[in-house]
């Protein structure tokens, strides 16, 4: 069994377990790739976990994370989280390692029109250098940035653009998760 399907088990085994006790977890969808992120919210910090698959690119991640999360109580505009998230990174380059695995830092906000309660835009961005990037990796970066209705009190739907660049040792590159995706956040 490769990494993607032992992602996509492993993501299904999280969401199925911790739905419950979860704070949000969201889906994003292009043509030709799937990304799934939870969030439990521990108060002061949040723990997250999330899969993401291109299928153009043969690129399957995988990462669990710690933030400090912060906002402006109840009603605020501002959430901010800053924190550190463990990625394995399983692509088909036709090596003998494919897997690799990195330390990012980094961190993710949203914010919310106070004239317009119901549309927020969120921004989130990780980096992983060369001294935090093991196996055959030399560093990888993602980002995102979303557009977000709140269709109700706890349900969003966004347009996003990201992308998730990962840079080997032997300088090779991929991109990918890029472009514009459509998703759906569910709060609990």
């Amino acid at each position: 069994m490769n990494l993607t399907h032992k992602t996509l088990l492993l993501t299904a085994g999280i969401l199925g377990s911790s739905l419950v006790n979860a704070s949000t977890a969201s889906v994003g969808l292009t043509n030709d790739t799937v990304k799934g992120d939870i969030n439990l919210n521990m108060g002061t910090f949040g723990i997250d976990a999330g899969m993401s698959y291109d299928k153009d690119e043969s690129l399957s991640t995988a990462h669990i994370g710690l933030n400090v999360e912060d906002s402006e109580g109840a009603g605020g505009p501002l959430e901010v989280g800053i924190g550190t998230r463990l990625y394995a990174i399983d692509a088909d380059r036709k090596q003998e390692d494919d897997l690799s695995l990195a330390l990012a830092l980094g961190g993710w906000y949203r914010y919310t029109l106070p004239e317009a309660n119901r549309i927020s835009i969120y921004g989130s961005l990780y980096y992983a250098p060369e001294v935090l990037s093991f196996t055959n990796l030399d560093h990888m970066y993602t980002y995102e940035f979303r557009a977000e209705y709140m269709t109700m009190r706890n349900a969003r739907v966004y347009l996003s653009y990201g992308k998730t660049t990962v840079v080997y040792d032997d300088n090779s590159r991929i991109d990918a998760n890029k472009g514009l995706s459509i998703g759906a956040a569910v709060e609990f």
